[in-house]
């Protein structure tokens, strides 16, 4: 054994959006050190409005494992392990290093926004992003931000926006079905 190796660095990577394998193999060999690093990788779920909504985040979760299993395979060896996380990244995060002891948290995907980076400095690992600068800004930071923590049942508003959105469904329902008597109604005193 050589007297200059050393032991790698334990990496878990959050892909926070589809990336490529360039640009993963690239973080992993900027953050991992010397050595072959060891890569856990979290993929947290991306679920939109009304799938949240419906409670239906059985695809987003397919769509995360795949991203999750594409990582692994890409990096080969050096991938201990992967999973499709929370949509919240921060629980994610915070599931993973429960099954992995990590020496730094790499955020690879767009730009992540300051709330994110926030409430990872409570995690004890150090965190750093690779990736391009995220497209829309602080603006849509914050949108993003702000709809995680409703999405994740952080937010005061998810029980407002829970029974809105319930109940404009509903009003929905009700247009839809009053329309179709009327066509009904009038379709039969034509005849």
């Amino acid at each position: 054994m050589a007297q200059n190796q050393r032991v790698a660095r334990n990496l878990l990577v959050v892909l926070l959006n589809d990336v490529s394998p360039a640009e993963l193999r690239s973080a992993v060999e900027e953050h991992g050190g010397p050595g072959v690093p060891s890569v856990y990788v979290v993929a947290p779920m991306d679920v939109g409005a009304l799938h949240w909504l419906a409670t239906d985040e059985s695809e987003a979760r397919e769509h995360a494992s795949v991203r999750a299993l594409e990582a692994e395979w890409i990096l080969g060896p050096e991938a201990v392990g992967g999973e499709a996380g929370e949509a919240d990244p921060t629980l994610a995060i915070e599931d993973a290093l429960r099954r992995f002891a990590a020496d730094e948290i790499v955020l690879l995907g767009d730009a992540p926004d300051a709330g994110l980076l926030a409430s990872l400095q409570g995690v004890g690992v150090p965190v750093a992003w690779a990736g391009p600068p995220g497209p829309g800004g602080p603006a849509r930071g914050r949108f993003r931000a702000a709809a995680r923590e409703i999405t994740s049942g952080r937010s005061a508003a998810t029980p407002f926006v829970a029974f809105v959105g319930a109940n404009l469904a509903l009003l929905a329902l009700g247009v839809v079905l009053t329309v179709i008597v009327g066509v009904i109604v009038w379709l039969a005193g034509a005849w």
